[in-house]
């Protein structure tokens, strides 16, 4: 367990409350040590492509001993070992990596235990909406002695948050608009979309939309096609990121929708796929998301 003296130490406090974020995972003399004199950490395994993304952009990649399975990005962590995923994390690659600080995303589950019993720092992020992503930062650069990279990264993401909001909203009103994040290729009949709460939809209302399925109830759920003909979207977007479709095959996976004619999304040709390598990771470069949807939801207006 983190001792009173590390915790003090945050200059993200109320964040980390708020997150539900400890740093757990001390279990011998030697981490007490390195926690309650802030050392640097020297060899830090990111489980979570946000993250990696995160201590890269923050210019602190040279710690970084390994990586989760599907990290992509950038290129300077291709040649890291792999890791696992959250899920199914490979802790002898971990442990034969030496660690002292392992950033997870989500709860800590099984690394607690493991960082307990080898003496591992554990850093368990909970990423969620815009702001959780500006606290993850912040609290990773405090964690890694760079407070004021990310202090500026933050600031850079918030300008052009505001620059995008500005300009996309002016004083129009929202487009109703239906998020997609999966589905059958083939069919409607399950359309995995998105709800309220996340970075997701709060792209989406900072790019002038408005999401049609706000009252969710959770942050990504799966709905029917008669529930989506309720709705009525004006506006489909469908996120992506698998990497680029070729154009036949985007015209076949689009072609679905033709069987829900007086949807005005369909009447008015306006289905889109959005197709980044980080269309779902709440990482620095999301904000190229919301930047997207705004050129989307405007672009004939």
């Amino acid at each position: 367990m983190i001792t009173k003296i590390y915790l003090s130490m945050l200059v993200c406090v109320t964040a980390l409350v708020a997150m539900g974020v400890v740093v757990s995972g001390c279990g011998s003399e030697e981490a007490d040590s390195r926690s309650e004199r802030h050392l640097p950490y020297e060899r830090v395994i990111t489980m979570s492509p946000a993250i990696t993304e995160i201590v890269f952009a923050l210019g602190q990649g040279h710690r970084v001993a390994g990586v989760s399975d599907y990290t992509t990005y950038p290129p300077e962590a291709d040649d890291l070992p792999r890791c696992g995923g959250y899920v199914n994390p490979n802790f002898e690659i971990i442990l034969s990596l030496s660690p002292d600080l392992i950033i997870t995303h989500g709860r800590p589950g099984d690394f607690g235990k493991f960082g307990e019993r080898y003496g591992i720092d554990i850093l368990p992020m909970e990423i969620d909406d815009l702001e959780s992503i500006y606290d993850t930062i912040r609290v990773t650069g405090d964690m890694l002695d760079c407070e004021s990279d990310a202090q500026e990264l933050v600031e850079r993401m918030e300008r052009w948050v505001s620059e995008i909001a500005d300009a996309a909203q002016a004083g129009r009103p929202g487009v109703e608009t239906l998020l997609v994040v999966g589905r059958d290729p083939s069919s409607l009949r399950e359309v995995h979309v998105v709800g309220p709460g996340g970075f997701l939809h709060d792209f989406l209302v900072l790019a002038g939309g408005e999401n049609i399925m706000a009252d969710l109830g959770r942050q990504y759920g799966s709905v029917s096609k008669e529930i989506v003909a309720e709705r009525n979207p004006e506006v489909i977007i469908e996120l992506h990121g698998e990497g680029m479709m070729e154009d036949e095959e985007r015209r076949r996976y689009l072609r679905v929708w033709q069987d829900m004619s007086t949807l005005p999304a369909v009447k008015n040709e306006r289905i889109y796929v959005i197709e980044e390598t980080f269309a779902m990771l709440p990482g620095p470069r999301s904000v190229k998301i919301a930047e997207r949807m705004a050129e989307i939801l405007w672009e004939d207006r």
